[in-house]
């Protein structure tokens, strides 16, 4: 599999929006002659055209048999997927059958063990069944794997000494508005090689550009700095302490105020050791170096390091640089570690978090919140009540004299513990201490367990990546008639429980529509527009007492939203008995496609029929039609769901629901194609007419490398058939030829008023002609006026 370039797979359920590829970099090198340059690197807030980041790439360095070895992502691309078609990047997200994740039941597959099959396209535990059982994170989670032994990296860069290294990426947003303004990243190395590799450091290097697109030199004035300290995350009703450590940029000037925000790179967290021996010890966070390095500077006065022995000290070197004070093109290196030993088979995690905000205080805000969900919670992994007790969450292994299993009691113990038993430890003591003194973050009176929150009830397991939320949202879709658009979605919000708590506490669904959207620099139709385009079109939930109480659970016939999808499928109920049948004596395994039908219709057959026996994946689905559309205009749809708070057992009020840019659709309505037996030339017209900057305002879109001119005039009613569309000018020139299907009932042909020889046009008039494949279509003629 070769990198993919081509911006196929941006975190877009968020505010912050960036571009993931699977060679260890993030981000899109805007501008670039990559096709991803197109594409939102770290665009915030969405939809706009500011952008916080060229590139950033993985680091990873040691010394292989004492020799100082460091593997880039970026500048130098020495990591690349595997040549295997599988290889590419897998989507996934909270709720995804495959993906149970701890605390809740995650044994998906019932064969005893838990995410033994990761999210990468194999069948890693050889049960005849591809990535049934892996851990799904976020609305929105992106998972890879790539390494720095790939023939191409050797090639590229003769001077590269690949150390065997894979690495899988995991990469997570959400899209509740409290924590939708980062994007995090999880890195686990593995040595697959032969070579033992020791101090182990791990880095993020980022060319950090602050600034709209439509400057051009937008990167030359930046500013950089780095920042640790304690900062406060909503927790409950209280506001919990957190670390925070990240380097960040924003613009010197504000661009004339256009530029006000910042981004930052934080490290939240990494493999940990007892006492240190391997890799940093528990509890602390090590956050090695910090350094900058500005312009084209060679690496003496302060520019970048540009071979292994120079990379590799600058990793390891403990030095944390000033923050710049210049504004300049500056890039930046984070380093954690060291990772004292990397053996064969064995590997290390670091996560990290790209954050964004409106000002420097709001970016620390959405980064202890990432931190927050980084820390996650703890659980009870081993089943054993008697270990994670009393506030001791790590275990000591004999032989050790005299050892005090909490310095923070008030009894001066020294225990000896033999070989072979265990002794735990409240090791992180002085942390759950210091979270509970401090002042500075609101806590409710007689709150305690919050801040002393690990080894308590048999818990002694830390569960990483993990925070409860709204429900989440739910699969749809969208599908554009004339002056109408339907929006199709399940039932998946309403199966879904809360991770953290276990209850599904659904309540009702949203649906929005974005207009006026005219596709700025760098944000596209599947990446979605700003977040003060949305307005809501309708709400409704469940009936219960709670707020609108408008009942959506009624057939759409009745005013309902629920409706059965395939209606107009000969045989349908047949169908859908059969599945029923042998779903009841298989309930494990996906029902056969009967031959004829294609996978699609089989997927949904399966979940209507597992819905009517009860079964898990089972679907409902519903229904919304939007009739105040208006066609060749473009139009984003959203659907979200909101959950409820209880009073005791009983729902009470509105909780919490997550932001229309969470799970939208792109649609634009167009007309209807004519019917042979009641076709009208006449009926087939251009539109607007005549073609000027101000009748085509409403659709103009900004250009693309797809799309130059961004603008279009459309030919409307056409015919139920092929056709082929001509455009000429009054002289008889031709100017432009458009193929166009409208077997499937879409009446509508686009220009983009470029010529074939790729021009824009002139103001005249012009001719168009549609000639029918079908004989049953009289040939078309019409014409229509250009105003330049």
């Amino acid at each position: 599999m070769i990198p993919i370039v081509n911006g196929e797979f941006v975190h877009n359920v968020g505010e912050l929006q960036m571009n993931v590829t699977n060679w260890g970099i993030m981000g899109s090198m805007p501008m670039s002659l990559y096709p991803m340059g197109d594409y939102p690197s770290a665009q915030y807030p969405a939809g706009t055209d500011m952008e916080f980041l060229y590139a950033a790439g993985v680091w990873v360095g040691a010394l292989r048999n004492g020799i100082p070895c460091v593997s880039t992502g970026y500048p130098e691309d020495e990591f690349r997927p595997l040549m295997d078609d599988l290889n590419t990047i897998y989507r996934s997200y909270e709720g995804d059958l495959r993906g149970g994740h701890l605390p809740r039941p995650a044994d998906d597959d019932l064969d005893g063990s838990i995410d033994e099959d990761p999210l990468n396209g194999y069948d890693d535990d050889g049960d005849g069944k591809i990535d049934e059982d892996f851990a799904a994170t976020g609305n929105q989670m992106f998972s890879c794997v790539y390494s720095d032994h790939h023939a191409t990296s050797r090639l590229l860069w003769p001077e590269h000494t690949p150390m065997y290294l894979d690495i899988r990426q995991e990469s997570y947003q959400w899209g509740e508005d409290v924590m939708n303004d980062f994007v995090g990243v999880r890195y686990t190395v593995t040595n697959t090689g032969i070579d033992y590799l020791s101090d182990v450091y791990i880095g993020i290097y980022a060319d950090l550009d602050a600034g709209p697109r439509s400057r051009g030199t937008y990167h030359m004035d930046d500013l950089v700095g780095f920042w640790e300290g304690k900062w406060c995350a909503p927790r409950g009703n209280a506001l919990y302490p957190v670390n925070i450590r990240l380097a960040y940029v924003h613009d010197a000037d504000g661009d004339d105020g256009m530029t006000s925000g910042f981004f930052g790179i934080a490290l939240l967290g990494h493999t940990q050791s007892l006492g240190g021996l391997d890799a940093p010890a528990f509890p602390l966070t090590s956050l090695v170096s910090f350094k900058v390095f500005r312009g084209l500077q060679p690496f003496m006065n302060g520019g970048d390091a540009t071979n292994d022995f120079e990379r590799y000290d600058v990793m390891s070197s403990y030095e944390r640089d000033a923050d710049a004070e210049t504004p300049g093109d500056h890039r930046v290196l984070l380093t954690t570690g060291p990772f004292r030993t990397l053996s064969h088979g064995k590997s290390v995690e670091v996560s990290w978090a790209f954050v964004a905000g409106d000002n420097f205080e709001d970016m620390l805000d959405h980064a202890a919140v990432a931190q927050l969900i980084y820390d996650g919670t703890w659980y009870d992994l081993d089943g054993d009540p008697e270990t994670g007790i009393r506030r001791r969450e790590t275990p000591f292994p004999g032989p050790i004299e005299d050892f005090d299993p909490d310095p923070c009691d008030d009894l001066q113990e020294k225990i000896d513990v033999v070989k072979g038993d265990t002794i735990w430890a409240n090791v992180d003591c002085w942390q759950e201490s210091a979270r509970f003194r401090d002042t500075q973050c609101y806590k409710p009176l007689g709150v305690t367990l919050d801040y002393y929150a690990t080894g308590l009830d048999g818990r002694e397991h830390n569960l990483h990546w993990v925070t409860g939320g709204a429900s989440p949202p739910p699969n749809m879709r969208v599908v554009a008639g004339n002056e109408s658009v339907a929006v199709l979605w399940d039932n998946l919000s309403e199966t879904t429980a809360d991770i953290l708590t276990g209850v599904v506490d659904f309540e009702g669904y949203q649906v929005y529509r974005a207009d006026d959207w005219h596709r700025p620099l760098g944000s596209s139709i599947d990446n979605g527009p700003s977040a003060d385009l949305w307005s809501m079109l309708a709400i409704r939930d469940l009936v219960n007492g709670i707020n609108p109480d408008v009942d959506f659970q009624q057939p759409f016939e009745s005013g309902g939203w629920i409706y059965s999808p395939l209606e107009n499928m000969q045989d349908r109920e047949a169908f859908i008995t059969s599945f029923e049948q042998a779903l009841y004596y298989s309930p494990m395994e996906n029902v056969p496609c009967p031959p004829g039908l294609t996978r699609e219709i089989c997927d949904t057959l399966e979940a209507m029929a597992r819905f009517n026996l009860g079964f898990e994946g089972g679907k409902r689905y519903y229904k919304f039609i939007d009739d105040s559309a208006k066609n060749g205009l473009p139009y984003f749809y959203s659907v979200v769901a909101y959950d409820h708070e209880y009073s005791g057992s009983t729902p009470s009020h509105i909780g919490r629901g997550n932001s229309p840019s969470a799970n939208f659709s792109y649609a634009m309505a167009v007309s209807n194609a004519q019917e042979s037996g009641s076709f009208k030339k006449e009926m087939v017209y251009a539109v607007p007419n005549p073609v000027t900057v101000e009748s085509m305002a409403p659709w103009t879109l900004g250009p693309t490398n797809d799309d130059a001119s961004g603008l279009k005039v459309e030919l409307r009613n056409l015919p139920k058939c092929k056709s082929t569309v001509r455009i000429f000018t009054i002289a008889g020139d031709l100017v432009a030829t458009i193929n166009h299907d409208g077997s499937d009932g879409n009446g509508t042909a686009a220009w983009n008023l470029v010529s074939r020889n790729g021009q824009d046009v002139c103001s005249g008039v012009y001719i168009f002609a549609v000639e029918p494949d079908d004989g049953r279509f009289e040939r078309t003629v019409g014409k229509f006026v250009v105003i330049r």
